[in-house]
């Protein structure tokens, strides 16, 4: 059972043959750990050369006769959590990368205070933990409600989510929680004329782009869309270097 275990773990057949007749064995020369492991010796070398370079078998020498001796399994559990690491770091590039082939671009609409809050539940599970986004912060939380918006932004800083934002240079409200830079709450502002400004938010995130209306007509939607998302960015971009540093208190 423990050599279907070894190889569940990575390990290939003859790593497993030759790393448990190691740990049977003790310190062996090469021929040794062969005959033990029912191989060819040629081939021994070389699986041993990989045990050796995993850090599962090590050398040493008796006088002149150079010796390989099996090490702790333990080393294999730190292999595995290891690779699960390397491969946590990779899975934000490798979902984006099957989003961008395999997704079609699709839209979903939401109605009512209720339907749209669940835009914000879809941004809070962005891969990229970048967010660019376009806010008026009086008619934002008017659509969904101050509570629900200090609550998103607490669980958006929570998973490391960075956001870039674009508020109206004058004519809304400014506070250090709201409308406002502030590097504790993972956000960068940029101020442009308040003319630029219609809907109570938009969003762009991954491949998506979320817009949130106003109270009035009260609903939202989601666009799915590589092509939509990267264009919406660009002008984002954009506007984001005409933009200034601090908003107009006095107008």
């Amino acid at each position: 059972m423990y050599k279907k275990a070894l190889i569940d773990a990575g390990l290939t057949q003859k790593q497993v043959d030759v790393y448990i007749a190691c740990l049977e064995a003790g310190p062996s020369k090469v021929p040794e750990i062969a005959r033990a492991a029912q191989i060819k010796r040629t081939t021994a070398y070389g699986v041993i050369d990989e045990l050796v370079a995993m850090g599962l078998m090590q050398s040493s020498y008796k006088g002149k006769k150079k010796l390989y001796e099996a090490q702790d399994p333990a080393i294999i559990l730190s292999m595995l959590e290891t690779k699960k690491k390397r491969v946590a770091e990779l899975l934000p590039e490798l979902s984006m990368l099957f989003v961008t082939h395999h997704v079609r671009p699709k839209i979903a609409f939401f109605e009512g205070r209720e339907g749209v809050r669940k835009i914000y539940d879809d941004v809070l599970e962005c891969k990229s933990k970048q967010i660019k986004q376009i806010a008026r912060v009086r008619q934002h939380n008017e659509a969904v409600g101050d509570a629900f918006i200090k609550e998103f932004i607490r669980k958006r800083i929570a998973r490391g989510i960075m956001t870039r934002v674009l508020h109206p240079k004058s004519g809304d409200l400014y506070t250090n929680e709201r409308g406002m830079e502030d590097p504790k709450l993972k956000r960068q502002v940029r101020y442009l004329p308040p003319n630029v400004f219609y809907a109570a938010m938009i969003m762009i995130y991954d491949n998506k782009v979320a817009m949130v209306s106003t109270k009035e007509e009260n609903f939202g939607f989601i666009i799915e869309s590589k092509e939509f998302s990267n264009t919406l960015g660009a002008y984002f971009d954009f506007m984001w270097g005409l933009g200034s540093r601090e908003p107009d208190f006095g107008a």
